[in-house]
């Protein structure tokens, strides 16, 4: 479950280092594509997001996606995720 553990995150995300933060961005983003993120888990990841975006790509919605392209399907295999 990420309810607990993500709520938490989201409450402190300014306190975490860049690298925690990034794998917290990835847990959220396989969550999401799993089907499994709902409610509040989804306002913290949705925060955790933002922080991402903000201090990793300076809030650069094409460096982002283009991140995001090279590294999804890695992440999510990594999380137990496989594409179909």
């Amino acid at each position: 479950m990420l309810s607990a553990f993500m709520l938490l995150t989201a409450l402190s995300v300014s306190n975490i280092s860049d690298a925690d933060l990034e794998n917290y961005y990835w847990d959220c983003d396989t969550a999401y594509m799993k089907g499994s993120l709902g409610g509040q888990d989804m306002n913290s990841c949705l925060k955790i997001t933002e922080q991402f975006q903000k201090l990793m790509f300076n809030d650069d919605r094409d460096a982002f996606m283009q991140y995001w392209n090279d590294n999804k399907y890695q992440q999510w295999e990594s999380r137990g995720f496989y594409r179909l």
